[in-house]
């Protein structure tokens, strides 16, 4: 399992210069003093949380929203980094180091000068760039443009990737209290880069995550975990699982005796799998991880302002779920 968490690393803030008036003209002081602190005070964690929920994680929506008109593929800014990054993530002599460097080069050169001022707009972009890379990864697999090994060398190198954009999220939300996401594997699932790669995008909106695959239930703790949960999202790529799928939401369930929170599915399985998933009582399945946190963020507030009886009855008087968009 794995948690969004704090990092105790020192942080730099800078002291505004003070700007006095004199008469029409005004001055500002020629040296700023920079202080240096390993923590913040708690006026200045209260101070951090407002803007990290209120305009950071607005502005970030807003700019990612504008970026995925289309598929990020598509954005003539980011195409030819998301080749880059493939070609440099199966290239034999790649270091994680000048992964990370090339991409944050490549955000922070095609970024607004507004957007690249909010740093968890930037990680967002990296998180994307990285899902979209993948994507085109399993692409070139499928038309034999990529071999095994290729995929194999690649598939380890995102993980890093993804685990280092978790940690940097968690970074720039320390002490985060917003709405908390389970994300869920079922047994047996070893296609878990997309999960983390959801779990840092949540983490850079505001949102509290955690990976848990189903086999951790056992351990002291994890299901009273997955039981705080404000949404639940499941990641499901091998149909070979379905049964294992079947057992995770009945664990789900269980955790939940009142009422379940709304439920996300995503996946190559899940997409495949529509018919099922809905009887299973799943509310959204989705083909992203945006498309992930933009539900979950959508389904949270209309579950806080509105909330939503569970279906009874026949499959046909069941809740039909919404799928973001079509898979290619």
């Amino acid at each position: 399992m794995r948690m969004n968490g704090t990092n105790n690393s020192p942080l730099e803030t800078v002291d505004s210069a003070r700007i006095a008036d004199v008469g029409d003209h005004s001055f500002a002081p020629p040296q700023t003093p920079m202080i240096q602190k390993s923590r913040l005070n708690r006026a200045e964690k209260a101070r951090l949380l407002k803007l990290l929920r209120g305009p950071v994680a607005t502005m970030t929506a807003k700019h990612l929203s504008g970026l995925l008109d289309k598929d990020l593929e598509d954005n003539e800014q980011y195409r030819e980094v998301i080749h880059l990054l493939r070609d440099r993530v199966v290239h034999p002599g790649a270091r994680l180091d000048d992964l990370l460097a090339f991409l944050h080069t490549e955000v922070l050169a095609r970024s607004t000068a507004d957007a690249s001022a909010l740093a968890s707009t930037t990680t967002a972009i990296k998180i994307l760039l990285v899902e979209a890379a993948a994507r085109q990864l399993g692409k070139d697999w499928t038309s034999e443009t990529a071999s095994f090994i290729d995929v194999t060398i690649g598939a380890a190198r995102f993980q890093d990737i993804a685990q280092t954009l978790s940690t940097e999220a968690s970074a720039q939300t320390m002490d985060c209290r917003g709405p908390f996401a389970a994300i869920l594997l079922p047994e047996g699932e070893q296609h878990s880069l997309m999960c983390y790669l959801t779990g840092a995008l949540f983490q850079t909106m505001g949102w509290q995550q955690a990976v848990v695959a189903h086999e951790s239930f056992r351990q002291p703790g994890v299901a009273g975990t997955v039981a705080k949960a404000d949404v639940i999202c499941v990641g499901w790529s091998n149909v070979r699982l379905k049964s294992n799928l079947e057992h995770l939401i009945a664990d789900v369930r269980l955790q939940f005796p009142s009422a379940t929170p709304p439920m996300i599915a995503g996946g190559v399985a899940a997409l495949d799998s529509v018919a099922f998933l809905v009887e299973m009582g799943i509310d959204c399945i989705c083909d992203s991880a945006y498309s992930a946190v933009k539900i979950s963020e959508n389904l949270h507030s209309l579950e806080k302002t509105i909330p939503i009886a569970a279906p009874v009855g026949s499959s046909a008087d069941r809740i039909i779920s919404r799928i973001d968009r079509q898979p290619r």
